[in-house]
C-alpha cells in the first residue's frame, strides 16, 4: 500500500504556522491594552456661576443675554484645556470653549427659548483624548 507523506508533513507546519501567527497577534492585543494613553480618560463639567454673580441653575425665558461659566475637569479635578462646551435645546444653542483654566464662558440668549412653563437646557461636552459629558438637566429655564 502506498502512503502519502506529504500529507503527514503538511498538518504539523501548518499548526507550527498558526501558532506563531496566533502568538504574534496575542502580543499586539496584549500591547496596544497595555498602553493606558489610548484609553479615553473621563471629564466633568460643572456650572459655577450665571452672570458672575450666583451659582444658580436657573434661568427666565426672555430675559436678555446671560452669562454661564462652566468648569471642565479631569478625573483628578485638573482643568480640561480646548473643550467645545455646548448648551442646546428649547429651539436654542450657546457654546463656548474652555481656556487654560478649564474655564468657558458662554453667552445664552433667552429671548429665543420657546418656553410654555419650564423646560430644561442640555449640557455637552467634548474635548480629545476624554470621553464625552452630557447631561440633559443642566439648566432649568422658566417661562415668564
Amino acid at each position: 500500500m502506498f502512503r502519502d507523506e506529504t500529507a503527514t508533513i503538511g498538518l504539523p507546519m501548518r499548526m507550527v504556522v498558526l501558532t506563531i501567527v496566533g502568538m504574534a497577534g496575542l502580543a499586539a492585543m496584549i500591547i496596544f491594552i497595555g498602553d493606558m494613553s489610548l484609553v479615553p480618560k473621563t471629564m466633568h463639567a460643572d456650572i459655577t456661576g450665571i452672570d458672575g454673580s450666583t451659582t444658580s441653575s436657573v434661568l427666565l425665558a426672555n430675559n436678555g443675554i446671560k452669562r454661564v461659566t462652566v468648569r471642565v475637569t479631569d478625573i483628578d479635578g485638573g482643568p480640561v484645556v480646548g473643550a467645545t462646551v455646548v448648551f442646546y435645546g428649547l429651539h436654542a444653542s450657546a457654546s463656548g470653549v474652555t481656556d487654560s483654566n478649564g474655564n468657558a464662558l458662554v453667552n445664552i440668549d433667552t429671548s429665543s427659548f420657546s418656553v410654555p412653563g419650564e423646560g430644561y437646557l442640555k449640557l455637552s461636552a467634548k474635548a480629545s483624548g476624554f470621553v464625552d459629558y452630557k447631561n440633559d438637566f443642566a439648566l432649568k429655564v422658566v417661562g415668564s
